[in-house]
């Protein structure tokens, strides 16, 4: 495997973005009008959140979310190709 970065997960364009903006605003209205029930209104503000950053950036929600847990580390391979999955041992 090589150090190359990954491509995204998807590319939207302007028509996407501008969708995932505007379905981001209406999760936000509905986060405003279930402040009586706070566990919702933080649940779909988290949500509203992560549509609006991936509209504005460029990205999908799942891509952000992937982004977070995808590894830093680049496997080494043994002569047959195997990757090898040794850990330092801590004295």
């Amino acid at each position: 495997m090589t150090g190359r970065r990954r491509a995204p997960l998807c590319a939207p364009g302007g028509i996407e973005r501008g969708v995932q903006a505007a379905v981001g605003a209406l999760v936000a209205a509905f986060a405003l009008g279930s402040l009586h029930d706070p566990p919702l209104a933080v649940a779909t503000a988290l949500g509203a959140a992560l549509l609006v950053t991936g509209a504005v950036r460029g990205r999908c929600p799942a891509s952000l979310l992937a982004g977070a847990s995808t590894p830093t580390t680049v496997s080494r391979h043994n002569a047959l190709g195997i990757p090898e999955a040794r850990q330092p041992i801590d004295p």
